[in-house]
């Protein structure tokens, strides 16, 4: 079911939300990294795998992983997580030629800031992205707080921190499950995802652009006191009027800080797919902010993803017969694989990338090299040109082969791993 939040309801929201603008300037939390320019040693990476990859921009001799990195857990599934930052990594590039600017994983908005942002509203949170709840729910809310607390003092980690990237397909926020009789107020944003752009000046590198994604839940799940879950859909347009606040929001707390506040912030509005879809989400939206404490120049994306096979084929789907003729070609070929499966990406109706995983019971090398070299033939002659393809060959103990191309390449590269 859907909820209908009332014009002076939503209006009380926002202005609570943008009340809480924070100075982050002066902040410094746990796996933040203080950038200055001119007092740490920084290097890049000399090669460049290929003209649409950034090389990378090393500090003190190591790379820096992102502050985000330990939020992941609230993004539903690890394909969501890959087309986040897929899509962040293209937007970037429009913005930002990577011939011309280095990439860092984010490090201007703390760990701790983070998980505050993604947070709901609260007396203890108030800088929570996340509509606060009633206050009859807040006491649901608070005691689920406590047993996680318990939870980490038995075992003296954070819930067993989901047991890592192992849950990662199925797991979704403690916070978007509350007990309750009345529908509460969706949790929005789920995610948010930072990289950073550097370009070498006389002094050393300098931070010259950021980029972020706003990953924005499709679904949202609650518990009455009966124990029955329901399931309350959050429309396109709704994600896309909530993403432009909250991206207006995050800039202005950005821009608090005097060293960002003439730095371009590019955000996109990436929509999760729920759990019950075996692809991952697309990005509704972007735009960036050169100055100033708000996005402007919004874009609206049109972009969709495919799983293949398709299962029942209708009128029009005669556009994917480029992965069933490839399909059929290995199939004959080696007979006895457990299965071969696509995911296609379209971006304004055109086909953009194609994943395909291909899982096989062959362990022997020689069998894998030869249904490899197999691939590659038939792919070269029955797939799409210009496109960026990954065929990954896969078994029970792990991948045993790739075979892809970059965008823009005309020949494949092949590797068996062993």
């Amino acid at each position: 079911m859907k909820q209908t939040m009332k014009p002076f309801l939503l209006s009380a929201v926002i202005l609570l939300l943008a009340g809480c603008l924070g100075d982050i300037s002066n902040e410094v939390d746990e796996g933040r990294t203080e950038y200055q320019p001119n007092q740490v040693d920084v290097q890049t990476t000399t090669n460049q795998l290929a003209n649409n990859y950034y090389r990378a921009a090393i500090v003190d001799g190591k790379y820096q992983p992102s502050s985000s990195a330990s939020t992941y857990y609230a993004v539903n599934s690890a394909r969501n997580i890959r087309a986040l930052e897929d899509g962040l990594l293209r937007m970037s590039q429009s913005i930002f030629p990577t011939d011309q600017y280095f990439m860092r994983e984010g490090q201007v908005i703390g760990r701790e800031t983070l998980t505050s942002w993604v947070g709901r509203e609260s007396e203890t949170n108030p800088e929570g992205l996340n509509p606060a709840l009633p206050e009859i729910e807040s006491i649901a809310e608070e005691t689920s707080e406590l047993n996680m607390e318990e939870a980490t003092l038995e075992d003296g980690s954070p819930a067993n921190e989901l047991n890592e990237a192992a849950n990662l397909e199925t797991t979704t926020t403690e916070v978007d499950s509350q007990v309750t009789d009345v529908a509460p107020t969706p949790v929005y944003l789920s995610q948010i995802m930072e990289k950073n752009l550097l370009v070498e000046t006389e002094e050393g590198y300098s931070l010259s652009g950021i980029v972020i994604g706003l990953a924005m839940n499709s679904v949202y799940e609650y518990q009455d006191s009966e124990g029955v879950i329901h399931t309350q859909e959050i429309s396109v347009g709704e994600m896309r009027e909530r993403g432009r606040q909250l991206a207006n929001i995050i800039v202005g707390r950005l821009r608090n800080s005097q060293d960002l506040r003439s730095v371009p912030i590019a955000v996109g509005i990436f929509r999760n797919a729920p759990n019950e879809e075996i692809v991952g989400g697309t990005f509704l939206l972007d735009g960036i902010s050169r100055e100033g404490n708000s996005v402007t120049d919004w874009t609206e994306i049109n972009e969709y993803r495919i799983a293949l096979p398709i299962l029942n084929p209708q009128d029009g789907d005669e556009q994917f017969s480029y992965f069933d003729n490839f399909r059929q070609q290995i199939v004959n070929f080696f007979p006895n694989l457990n299965g071969i499966v696509g995911e296609a990406l379209y971006i304004n109706d055109g086909l953009a990338a194609l994943h395909i995983e291909i899982v096989t019971q062959f362990y022997q090398k020689s069998e894998i090299i030869a249904l490899e070299q197999h691939i590659t033939d038939v792919a070269q002659s029955t797939l799409p040109g210009g496109i960026e393809i990954e065929i990954k060959i896969t078994s029970d103990v792990g991948v045993e082969g790739y075979v892809g191309r970059p965008a823009g390449a005309t020949q494949f590269e092949s590797h068996v791993f062993n």
